[in-house]
C-alpha cells in the first residue's frame, strides 16, 4: 500500500531527451491510478515517484533527502535507461534506485515499475537482474585494481602503470595476476576488453 496520503500515484517524470520524456509523460498519464504532475515537485505533498534517465535518477537518490517538508517522504526513483553494463546497473542500486528499466522496454513493464515502487517494493527488468545475478556471482575488481586495469587499457607498460600510481612494477604485476584470475582472462587485452564490456573501468579510465 501507500504511505502516502492519497492511493493516486503521483509521478513525474525528470528525463534529459524531450522526446523520451513526452513518451513516458503520455503513457503515465493515461493509466486510471496514476496523475503526471510537474517534475519540481512543488505540488503538495509532491511527487511519489520519478521517472528519470540514468545521470538524473543517480542525482536525485543523492540529494533527494534535501529541501523538502521532513513529513513529505522523499520520492521512489525508476531509471529508465540505455546503459546495461553491469557495473552501470549495480551502481544505481547501491546508490539507492528503486526501479531500473531499459530503454526500449514495454508500457506494461514501465507501468508495472510504477507501481511496484509504489507499493514499496523494488522493480527491475529482466535485463537489470541478469546483471546483478552475474555480478554477485564473481569477484570484484578492488579500486587499486580497476586503476590497474584503467592504465593498462589505455596502453601502458608495468612501468607505465607503476608510475602513474607511484607503486612498484612489482605491485603491478601482482595486482594484473589477481585481475586475470578474478576476469578469467588470459592476457591483458583480454582483461581489459572483459572489464570494459562488463563496465568496470569506467572511472579508473579517468586515472592520469
Amino acid at each position: 500500500m501507500l504511505n502516502w496520503p492519497t492511493q493516486r500515484i503521483q509521478v513525474s517524470v525528470a528525463y534529459a531527451d524531450p522526446l523520451v520524456a513526452i513518451g513516458l509523460s503520455t503513457v503515465l498519464s493515461q493509466q486510471v491510478d496514476i496523475d503526471v504532475v510537474a517534475a519540481d515537485g512543488r505540488a503538495a505533498p509532491g511527487p511519489h515517484i520519478v521517472v528519470a534517465d540514468y545521470e538524473r535518477g543517480l542525482n536525485l537518490v543523492a540529494s533527494r533527502s534535501t529541501g523538502r517538508e521532513r513529513h513529505a517522504p522523499a520520492p521512489k526513483v525508476l531509471v529508465v535507461t540505455a546503459n546495461d553494463r553491469e557495473q552501470e546497473v549495480r551502481s544505481a542500486l547501491e546508490a539507492g534506485v528503486e526501479g531500473y528499466l531499459e530503454l526500449g522496454c514495454n508500457v506494461q513493464d514501465l507501468v508495472s515499475g510504477v507501481r511496484q515502487l509504489a507499493r514499496g517494493s523494488r522493480y527491475l527488468s529482466a535485463m537489470a537482474a541478469q546483471r546483478i545475478a552475474a555480478s554477485m556471482a564473481r569477484s570484484t575488481l578492488t579500486e587499486r585494481e580497476q586503476q590497474v586495469l584503467g592504465l593498462v587499457a589505455r596502453g601502458k607498460s608495468n612501468k607505465g602503470v607503476a608510475l602513474a600510481l607511484d607503486i612498484s612494477a612489482g605491485t603491478v604485476k601482482a595486482h594484473m595476476k589477481a585481475i586475470l584470475s578474478k576476469l578469467d582472462a588470459e592476457t591483458r587485452t583480454e582483461a581489459a576488453s572483459i572489464a570494459m564490456e562488463r563496465g568496470l573501468i569506467g572511472a579508473a579510465m579517468l586515472v592520469s
